[in-house]
């Protein structure tokens, strides 16, 4: 019995709705981060997801993501506020890649801190969560 031919072609991914539907969730991201909001913070982030912060050692696992959030949060007193852009997302099948920059400004709208971040979705039960993730700032670390 031979196998008949692959006839149809996989299905490309619309690059730019993924771009709308990632800066959405950077935006809810975002807006959680603001206004101290861990657990919506944390609906970005598969169970089994893992961050690479900046300066920090690998978290694995929602559960210690969302502690490192929760710690991050109850320690910044800065009043600043960060927002993120999608510059590139990249897909294939059930895996899609966004890089994108980061903007923080202080209450008095003054930049204090940008970077860049790169973040690795996966489309599980329809919709695409953050499986793996990695962000670091443009400017040099202060040596203490």
């Amino acid at each position: 019995c031979a196998q008949q031919p692959h006839t149809h072609e996989e299905e490309k991914p619309d690059i730019a709705e993924l771009t709308k539907t990632f800066q959405a969730m950077e935006d809810a991201y975002a807006k959680a981060q603001s206004s101290k909001d861990a657990e919506g913070v944390i609906v970005y982030y598969a169970d089994d997801a893992q961050n690479l912060p900046n300066n920090q050692p690998v978290v694995k696992g929602k559960a210690a993501i969302l502690e490192r959030i929760k710690k991050d949060m109850a320690t910044d007193s800065s009043g600043n506020v960060t927002t993120f852009k999608v510059m590139e997302v990249f897909a294939a099948g059930d895996l899609a890649v966004e890089i994108g920059k980061s903007t923080t400004k202080n209450a008095g709208g003054e930049v204090v801190n940008s970077g860049k971040y790169m973040s690795l979705f996966e489309k599980r039960d329809g919709k695409y969560v953050c499986i793996r993730d990695i962000w670091n700032n443009d400017r040099p670390q202060e040596m203490e």
